[in-house]
């Protein structure tokens, strides 16, 4: 009795072979992955461009989603595809309006505002004065020894106002005055969470026309406000961060060490490049090194 065809559950009108089938699934699923991305790329170009509310974007979804299943049980390939990219691309936009808005009105801005007046994105300025506001925040990066200052990237998660502790958000660049020892510097690692009487101000912005907002750049980058310890006394550790992040600044300072060792010596440049692309500090590449890695389209390797 002869034995019955067997049939490839892979189709013969697209040029697949059941000997190629893994090349045909994989070029298919490439193909398919372009509908989602695409999407999501233009929304989230939109949502920075295209001022919308994110619930309205969100509330979008709903119907772009029961459309889509609808046509992809009665097989209309185009149009199923159409709104499934629709889909993404309204999925896209409300993740970027509300990253956004979260990163430019913040519960930090808010809070100051409150308290002194001046801190909103939105309003002309200048930020009110005030005495230095107790804070505790999660540092986000080592510290960073400038020029009679050392710099520290934070995430504010608490302030404390009228004797109390408020919880708050925001990401916030504090200056710390004076030289500060080494070993205390090398307590400011990332992860760990420290308390200091923190004076805010808010970036500078210039309002010439076709001269772009540094401020909010500046904020959907990650910094809200700025911030200034009178001296690194004041800053108290107050716990450590997990162990993979006390386990990484361990690497970090292991790595600094043999770069001083073994390269500073011979070319400090050489010395801030290795850094750079080994554990990402770039505070000590001059604006020289800088420009000519912008320049030569290489910056993004550091």
């Amino acid at each position: 009795m002869a034995r019955p065809p067997t049939l490839s559950p892979y189709p013969t009108d697209n040029g697949c072979t059941p000997g190629d089938a893994a090349a045909c699934i994989g070029r298919d699923v490439a193909a398919a992955a372009c509908i989602p991305a695409l999407g999501l790329l233009i929304g989230a170009s939109l949502g920075l461009n295209v001022p919308l509310d994110a619930r309205t974007c969100a509330w979008l979804m709903l119907p772009a989603c029961v459309c889509a299943l609808v046509l992809w049980y009665r097989r209309t390939t185009i149009a199923a595809t159409s709104v499934i990219a629709f889909g993404f691309l309204i999925g896209g936009e409300a993740l970027t309006v509300y990253a956004s808005d979260r990163a430019l009105h913040s519960s930090i801005r808010q809070v100051l505002n409150q308290e002194f007046g001046g801190f909103l994105i939105g309003s002309i300025g200048p930020a009110g004065r005030h005495d230095p506001v107790p804070t505790r925040a999660v540092l986000v990066e080592d510290a960073s020894p400038r020029d009679g200052f050392v710099s520290l990237r934070t995430e504010i998660v608490a302030v404390r106002l009228r004797g109390v502790w408020r919880d708050v958000e925001g990401g916030v660049t504090v200056s710390v005055n004076g030289a500060a020892g080494d070993q205390l510097i090398a307590q400011w690692r990332a992860g760990r969470t420290i308390e200091a009487a923190v004076t805010y101000r808010r970036p500078v912005r210039y309002l010439n026309e076709g001269v772009p907002d540094f401020e909010r750049d500046l904020a959907l980058a990650g910094t809200t406000l700025f911030g200034t310890i009178k001296s690194g006394l004041l800053i108290e550790v107050v716990s450590d961060g997990s162990y993979l992040a006390e386990f990484s600044a361990d690497v970090r300072a292991h790595v600094r060490r043999a770069i001083e060792q073994w390269i500073e010596p011979h070319d400090p440049i050489s010395a801030a490049i290795a850094s750079a692309v080994l554990i990402g500090d770039r505070t000590g590449l001059p604006d020289e090194t800088r420009e000519a890695l912008q320049a030569a389209g290489t910056y993004h390797v550091i």
